[in-house]
């Protein structure tokens, strides 16, 4: 009997202390919930009321269409066969060469080429004949390639305060179009493709 009784005020005390457990668990989950919803209407608040009203795209009215001008475009320099017998082999090289300018300078770029062909052939070609067995294992014959940019630069690129004509550039009216017309030709860049070595025979 006594037995049952002390049971029983166990099972009473196991139950007593789940109790206050549930409660505070129950708690916890409601004021979680709370906050989450509250946290939620603030967030909606903010983003319905802080968006743009009504957004225009004025600065798209506005741009011009890109000048077809300024479009990058090549111009061929040389086309021939090349050698080098530095390492007392003669080796022989199928070479192009392109300067890269803007579309509207092509024309002017392409005179000047023409009026110099001859010199350019004959720096171009020392440049690959006193090239060194590095330069021309390099596959992309990228020291050549600098060197040859830097001398097409120099012959073909106006000095400092001349223009197309060889006078110095007038100053532009405004900016825009006055100033496109008043830009020297100018290469931007040299392009250089080689076939590999080929052995000659003397």
């Amino acid at each position: 009997m006594a037995d049952k009784k002390n049971d029983a005020k166990t099972d009473e005390k196991q139950d007593g202390a789940e109790a206050p457990k549930k409660k505070g668990g129950m708690k916890f989950a409601l004021i979680t919930v709370a906050l989450l919803a509250i946290e939620g209407g603030v967030l909606f608040a903010v983003f319905s009321l802080g968006g743009p009203k009504d957004a225009q795209a004025t600065h798209a009215e506005t741009a011009k269409a890109a000048d077809p001008g300024d479009d990058p475009c090549e111009v061929a320099v040389f086309n021939g066969p090349l050698f080098n017998d530095r390492t007392g082999i003669n080796y022989g090289f199928k070479v192009e060469v392109f300067v890269s300018t803007k579309a509207r300078h092509r024309d002017a770029i392409t005179k000047k080429i023409e009026d110099s062909k001859a010199a350019l052939r004959a720096e171009i070609a020392g440049i690959w004949r006193m090239a060194s067995s590095d330069d021309l294992a390099d596959p992309l014959f990228e020291s050549l390639r600098r060197r040859i940019e830097a001398k097409l630069m120099e012959r073909l690129n106006p000095r400092d305060g001349d223009s197309a004509g060889g006078h110095a550039a007038p100053a532009p009216e405004s900016a825009g179009d006055h100033a496109k017309s008043a830009e020297p030709p100018a290469i931007t860049g040299a392009v250089v493709i080689s076939t590999p070595a080929v052995r000659q025979e003397r």
